[in-house]
């Protein structure tokens, strides 16, 4: 009985430290990182001396990618994938699972695996190519923008389920780049009003909904804007405030939605936004800097960054939102791609 007990008591601690992983406040890193392939090809690549006419088109000739997870120190480094081919990683919002993809160009797969890259599941077969992917607020589904290889209508909006056994598919071209999205609860897409892009300036796709989704923001003519889609989407009616500041891209919406992550310049800037109006602006990095991604509870930013020894990686750094202070926290021998702090 005694040894009944003690394992029972062993089953538990390990089911409260597992729990107690997914739900740590400070996160976890997830991010493809690259290395050259150890022949001639990639060592040519690795010191820029690849022959004219072979550029990196065909980067799985030269580059092997794979996902791993680490802790916002620098430690706990933990390798997921081994198939040289796995990029662009997503922790879900509960942070238990990682949604990525996988294969060459024109022939991209979408997967799906446990926090421990365990039970690697496909979700979407190969396609010509996946452009992006949301996850459902409940973890429990994913939106995906598909390309097919077909003459005209490429773009398909895809919902899969996370076990692989449902696909529901949109052939809608006209809402395929970033307009479909989940409401706030996670329980349905929501399918914008056609008065909203009529409104809108020529041009805007892929805009960053708010957490709340009452609110996007996204890219006009070199400039941060905001629109309110059910107000515009009722009235057909948007203007620009005359204050906003110059963008090149747009990251994310801070977790509490109040912040905006964008780049001018290179550089990580943040917007403050109240009721849909622009508050204060910030150049948070003045370091040029890529794929910066919020910390679980917004107070701080994490991005790549080239190595500040002066090695020609590039490595992760965290900015702290109130204090303006750097850390870098990693320094290794390969590059790091697609940050993502959960």
């Amino acid at each position: 009985m005694r040894k009944k007990h003690l394992f029972g008591i062993f089953v538990l601690f390990v089911m409260i430290t597992e729990l107690a992983l997914a739900r740590d406040s400070s996160g976890r890193f997830v991010f493809a990182f690259r290395k050259p392939h150890l022949h001639r090809d990639g060592f040519r690549a690795a010191t820029g001396t690849v022959e004219k006419g072979r550029g990196t088109k065909k980067w799985w000739e030269f580059y092997q990618y794979d996902i791993g997870i680490m802790s916002p120190s620098g430690t706990d480094f933990r390798q997921l994938t081994d198939d040289g081919l796995s990029r662009r990683p997503r922790w879900s919002p509960d942070g238990t699972l990682i949604a990525y993809v996988s294969g060459v160009d024109e022939a991209e797969a979408l997967y799906v695996m446990k926090a421990d890259g365990a039970e690697k599941t496909r979700l979407v077969k190969q396609q010509y190519r996946i452009h992006d992917f949301r996850w459902s607020p409940r973890s429990d589904v994913i939106l995906v923008v598909v390309e097919i290889d077909r003459p005209k209508d490429r773009l398909e909006n895809w919902v899969v389920t996370v076990d692989g056994e449902s696909t529901k598919r949109w052939r809608t071209r006209r809402w395929a780049e970033g307009w479909f999205h989940w409401d706030a609860e996670g329980e349905k897409i929501i399918e914008p009003k056609n008065k909203l892009l009529e409104a809108l300036p020529q041009g805007v796709r892929w805009p960053e909904w708010s957490p709340d989704r009452k609110w996007i923001a996204f890219t006009t003519d070199g400039f941060l804007a905001l629109a309110q889609p059910e107000v515009v989407g009722t009235t057909g009616l948007w203007f620009l405030q005359r204050d906003e500041p110059p963008c090149q891209r747009i990251e994310r919406w801070s977790p509490g939605g109040n912040h905006i992550l964008f780049y001018t310049a290179g550089d990580i800037c943040i917007a403050t936004v109240e009721n849909g109006k622009f508050k204060s602006y910030q150049n948070l990095s003045l370091y040029r800097g890529r794929d910066a991604t919020w910390s679980p509870d917004g107070s701080q930013v994490g991005f790549i960054g080239r190595d500040r020894g002066g090695r020609s990686t590039s490595e992760v750094f965290i900015l702290d939102v109130e204090t303006g202070s750097m850390t870098q926290i990693t320094s290794t021998s390969h590059d790091f791609y697609n940050l993502h702090w959960r």
